[in-house]
């Protein structure tokens, strides 16, 4: 099978270069089944089950589907009469006459199959895989034939990652498998010597397998140059020394002739996109409208995002963000999703996907920059496209497509599918209430009307989906009509609620009401609203979030998401940070029942004045708040949600998160027995021990020797706080004692400009931190008007920079401190604004750097003077304008470093 990695813009089909790679590896076997004995051991006698995969949304036609399904992998069988072909919805094509003609065989699964091997004549194994939604939770498939294709069967991949390659090892015929980081192995790759049938870990024995880079912009048009099929290629295999098999989008299958160099298309002919949709990344983008171009409209849609940046990086986490909006687009219907080169001109970057897909209509992000946006639009007129839309959200338009619009053939809310695709995708993300759309360039003088960009524009047949889908029945749409006061209702149970036991039971009454299938995205729904409220307004917010999760944990306890809710609720309950956030909240409802006016906010005098402070430095002066020796915190029930589930979910307990979490619990003593005194369990003591790299374990581990003055930009999993000899100037400048670089420290920041790089020292009264950003990453800091408070400015137009602080390290709770370079300042606790620290900011421009240098008072960070050996976890990173706010359910490991007290 040929890499895309492998393929060159020359097209040069060298014998050589198109063979299937083996793997020479020294073999060193861990089986699973004694791992899963091991396990079994650790969680305390209890029984693992094989996880089922999420289903597919009730829309998702996914039968259907497999018709128009992207080919992901083709592989022939040695004799070269039988091929496999694998892709989206669990797509498998088989053919038996050496490629000429193809069936859709049963499949035993809805979700993508990324890649197939052949073992013999008779045997077959193929693998992919899905996430969760809102958790991402990594979920593996693997399937294995002994006909030769003709039917399929499940492998035990309990509890394997998602996997996206296959090989062959030579010394032992051995099956590879490599995929996402998997905690349980502590290993990307997997091996089965059964063909398929059961798979085990024998760790990382090369050193951690490369993530294979997205092919180039350039490469994928050259092929399609090449083979006259407009659409992208996705692999390429060598049946004999004179054939080529090619697969790619809308289910095509092309057969090449090395010695002619000619191409014949045997599956899905003149098949191409309609639309073409460049958006700005997974949450901006315009996901009713594909949704609604697909399955109302049966047009076949292209999707192009700026980010992820994903092309030739071997990032992770930014493949795995995109492989989750791939999964969402899929169950849409959608054909593809591709990233922009950054490392390109994006003219050409234009030209190239264009060209590639030969769209009707191009549809344009209006939050995409300028310049990419211009050069789409440009490029789609000068290359004869008919028709250029540019959409936005909650914005005037000729047209728009509101979240309680029926999409009645596929008997669905347009809000459903932009919720359901945002929950895969981008689940920090909240979806808008209305997407608006204008033209802006259309060549047929006849401005679309009716419900697709494309009405009014003469199409191919091929354009459009050739799968039959079924419209919804009267049922459906009766049901759905129904649902259009749901997110009425839920608004209403929150603001009329008088006590925290009336909405819990106006809650159960709602999700009660609501069909099973959508009883989890109303809830998801329902807590990020809550979680959106300032508690300060609205100090019934945060009980109200309990409940919710609380609910959620014993409604969806087979669910990823019912156990986030459980250790989320678990931090919120008992985290450090969160205690503030219960008193202030006991302040607040003491305060709503009180007549009398609050009391006026007095500014603290700041005790680091400064002479004369220098052009572009500026000193913002925080608020000396109520000090509560001791907070009350407002339990939901009890302490921990005791879950329902007769299943152990190894991917879940094994999480890192999840250990990370529990250590802090029991660090903190959250249990009502007496265990603070007593060992770190051995699953996380295993974690902090792996010798595979991840960036769970390089977080977490003890720091060792490094030196005092390292940068969290350095690449080193630790920051080294300082005690500061002298209170430093706060002037925005790093010539204090503290502050001091050597030469190689400046050096390796340097080569890290777009990450923040932070320092920190301390003393008896204030922690301090030096941080350096690039300039040119803060373009958006417009004026606001005067409020009636010096503090917590609404930031969200203005980019700004966030450090975050987890001081018991739970990565569940964090506090956070926002600034913007003209001084404006917002703290919080996760997004909540009821924490009100003393703190002092000072921003200096210094070439095409930009430093900010802050003090905040210990005592509003922790109770308990620093130690020398305490750590934290810290965070630091430029927010753009515009972005939400709120984080990711499941922290990104690698924007967090372990600060420890020197």
């Amino acid at each position: 099978m040929v890499g895309m990695k492998e393929w060159t813009s020359s097209l040069n089909f060298q014998h050589s270069a198109l063979c299937t790679p083996m793997l020479s590896r020294r073999y060193r076997g861990l089986e699973i089944a004694a791992l899963m004995v091991y396990i079994v051991t650790a969680v305390g006698g209890l029984v693992w089950a094989q996880a089922p995969l999420e289903p597919t949304a009730a829309y998702t036609q996914t039968e259907l589907l497999r018709e128009d399904a992207a080919l992901r992998s083709i592989a022939f069988s040695k004799e070269g009469q039988t091929g496999i072909a694998v892709g989206d919805h669990g797509v498998i094509l088989r053919t038996e006459d050496g490629g000429q003609s193809w069936r859709i065989q049963p499949s035993p699964v809805d979700c993508s199959l990324a890649d197939v091997i052949w073992i013999n004549h008779q045997n077959v194994v193929a693998v992919g895989g899905q996430y969760d939604r809102i958790t991402s939770l990594s979920r593996g498939v693997t399937l294995w034939s002994d006909d030769a294709g003709v039917s399929w069967r499940r492998g035990a991949d309990n509890e394997l990652p998602r996997l996206s390659r296959l090989a062959r090892r030579a010394q032992d015929n051995a099956i590879i498998a490599t995929g996402d980081w998997s905690a349980i192995a502590e290993s990307r790759e997997f091996e089965s010597h059964d063909a398929g049938r059961s798979w085990s870990s024998t760790g990382e024995l090369e050193g951690i397998p490369a993530i294979q880079a997205e092919s180039k912009s350039a490469v994928r048009l050259a092929w399609v140059e090449a083979t006259q099929a407009t659409m992208v290629i996705r692999d390429v295999v060598e049946k004999n020394a004179n054939e080529l098999y090619a697969v790619g989008d809308h289910g095509v299958i092309l057969h090449g002739d090395r010695e002619s160099g000619q191409w014949q298309t045997i599956r899905g002919e003149q098949r191409h996109a309609s639309i073409l949709v460049v958006a700005k990344n997974p949450s901006s983008l315009a996901w009713p409208l594909v949704g609604s171009e697909t399955l109302e409209s049966h047009q076949r849609v292209a999707i192009v995002l700026q980010q992820p940046e994903t092309v030739g990086r071997s990032d992770a986490v930014a493949q795995q963000r995109l492989d989750c909006t791939r999964q969402a687009a899929a169950a849409l219907g959608a054909a593809s999703v591709d990233t922009i080169d950054p490392a390109e001109a994006i003219e050409a970057e234009a030209k190239n996907w264009i060209a590639i897909h030969r769209p009707a209509v191009v549809v344009i992000d209006e939050a995409l920059d300028p310049r990419t946006a211009s050069a789409f639009s440009q490029t789609a007129i000068s290359m004869g496209v008919s028709r250029v839309v540019r959409y936005g959200f909650d914005a005037v338009g000729d047209s728009s497509l509101h979240r309680n619009a029926m999409l009645p053939f596929a008997g669905v809310l347009a809000g459903d599918v932009w919720d359901d695709s945002l929950q895969i995708a981008s689940p920090e993300s909240a979806a808008k209430d209305t997407v608006s759309l204008r033209v802006m360039y259309d060549a047929s003088g006849n401005p679309p009307r009716g419900e697709s960009v494309t009405n009014g524009l003469s199409l191919s047949k091929h354009q459009r989906l050739a799968a039959k889908l079924t419209k919804a029945n009267r049922r459906q749409l009766q049901v759905v009509q129904a649902r259009l006061s749901e997110s009425k209702r839920a608004e209403q149970i929150i603001q009329s609620s008088s006590t925290v036991d009336f909405f819990k039971r106006g809650l159960k009454t709602l999700l009660n009401q609501t069909a099973v299938r959508d009883q989890l995205r109303l809830t998801w729904n329902i807590h990020r609203q809550l979680a959106s409220y300032d508690a300060d307004e609205f100090p019934n917010a945060i009980p109200y979030m309990e409940i919710v999760l609380a609910e959620s944990a014993e409604r969806f306890a087979d669910h990823s998401f019912g156990k986030w809710s459980a250790l989320r609720l678990a931090a919120i309950q008992n985290s450090a940070e969160w205690q503030t956030l219960h008193a202030s909240v006991s302040r607040s409802l003491a305060l709503a029942s009180n007549t009398a006016p609050p009391a006026a906010q007095q500014a603290a005098v700041s005790p680091f004045q400064v002479e004369a402070p220098q052009s572009g430095v500026m000193q913002a002066s925080a608020v000396s708040p109520l000090r509560v020796p001791e907070a009350t915190s407002i339990q939901v029930g009890s302490r921990r949600v005791q879950q329902n589930q007769t299943e152990v979910d190894l991917a879940w307990e094994f999480h890192p998160l999840v250990l990370i979490a529990n250590e802090a619990a029991r660090q903190r003593g959250d249990s009502d027995q007496l265990e603070l005194m007593g060992q770190a369990s051995g699953n996380y003591r295993r974690l902090l021990a792996s010798q595979s790299p991840n960036p769970w374990t390089r977080l977490i581990a003890a720091g060792g020797n490094r030196d005092a003055h390292s940068s969290i930009a350095s690449g080193d999993a630790d920051v080294i706080a300082i005690p500061a000899e002298g209170r430093p100037k706060l002037d925005g400048i790093d010539d204090d004692t503290c502050w001091t670089l050597p030469a190689a420290v400046h050096a390796n920041s340097a080569n890290h400009a777009d990450t923040p790089s932070v320092q920190i020292a301390y003393d008896d009264e204030y922690v301090y931190f030096f941080v350096r950003c690039t300039r040119s990453e803060f373009r958006h800091d417009p004026t606001t008007k005067p409020a009636n408070k010096n503090r917590d400015h609404d930031l969200s137009q203005s980019d700004r920079l966030r450090i975050s602080i987890d001081t018991d390290q739970d990565l569940m709770t964090a506090y956070q401190l926002q600034v913007t370079p003209s001084g404006k300042t917002r703290d919080s606790i996760d997004g909540q604004a009821g924490w009100q620290p003393t703190w002092y900011v000072a921003v200096q421009e210094a070439g095409e750097s930009l430093h900010f240098e802050l003090a905040v008072l210990r005592r509003d960070l922790t109770d308990l003077p620093l130690q020398t050996g305490q750590s934290w976890f810290l965070s630091a990173a430029v927010v753009a304008a515009d972005t939400e706010t709120s984080l990711p359910p499941i922290p990104d490991p690698t924007l967090w470093k372990r600060t420890t007290f020197r």
